[in-house]
């Protein structure tokens, strides 16, 4: 049994995360983490240098100063994240935190299955066209200038028709889409795969815009059961779910 949880990054719901990722009594779970991102959420400091001496990265060297020799694009979506997760009284990450110590607390076995993040957004922005890219930072400005307002009418726009609201983005944003969501959304299905393979129960916790594209790609033969972010972000419906996971058997 699969159970994925969509969920969004930048929102405050973790209580919600670790509470429907703990009543799966999963034996694994699945985050959309690379090691480096991992490493640093959970506080590895000796697999986190480890993971930045492999990548000529000086481990001594401050998050700040690490970030400055980061890319331009890479910079610019992580303190994009930061912000608007401050705007909602959350902080960048905190669906992965939650799933993680929700992962600890069953004993289940974590897995990171995504690429490389900062190596995802470098090949992103050079295989973009001319055109694209300017779309791209003038909807940094966008962003920047209506903030939680412009986040939450994406969000709302998003969850009336999730297939739809991706597809329109591809037409936009063609390389971003196949880049940041395609690509990884084959990488992720295998590596879920694999979990899946060699455990009885697995969770995975992933951003929604994943879901679909997942859904589509795991084998027809899996059971999946697939929680979205619109439920987890609508009380009444995440009181439903919360009932419905907490009177279901132990899978």
């Amino acid at each position: 049994m699969l159970t994925i949880i969509g969920t969004g990054h930048v929102f405050k719901i973790g209580e919600a995360v670790s509470f429907l990722t703990r009543q799966c009594w999963p034996d694994a779970v699945c985050v959309e983490l690379d090691d480096l991102r991992y490493h640093a959420i959970t506080g590895d400091k000796e697999a986190l240098r480890e993971d930045l001496i492999a990548k000529g990265i000086d481990p001594d060297a401050s998050k700040e100063e690490r970030m400055k020799n980061a890319s331009p694009v890479y910079r610019q979506s992580a303190k994009y994240q930061e912000r608007v997760s401050k705007d909602n009284s959350s902080s960048a990450g905190a669906d992965m935190v939650a799933a993680i110590g929700a992962a600890k607390s069953v004993d289940a076995e974590i897995f990171r299955i995504d690429l490389d993040a900062q190596e995802t957004m470098e090949k992103m922005w050079n295989e973009m066209s001319g055109g694209e890219r300017f779309r791209y930072k003038m909807s940094g400005i966008a962003d920047n200038l209506f903030k939680k307002r412009r986040v939450n009418k994406t969000q709302a726009d998003y969850s009336k028709d999730q297939a739809a609201y991706i597809e329109n983005m591809r037409k936009k944003y063609p390389t971003l889409v196949r880049v940041l969501i395609d690509e990884r959304n084959e990488h992720m299905a295998k590596e879920i795969s694999k979990v899946c393979s060699a455990h009885r129960n697995v969770v995975a916790v992933v951003g929604d815009g994943h879901v679909d594209g997942l859904l589509k790609l795991l084998p027809s033969d899996l059971e999946v059961r697939a929680v979205r972010l619109a439920e987890i972000m609508d009380d009444k419906r995440l009181k439903e779910l919360k009932t419905e996971f907490w009177e279901s058997p132990e899978q």
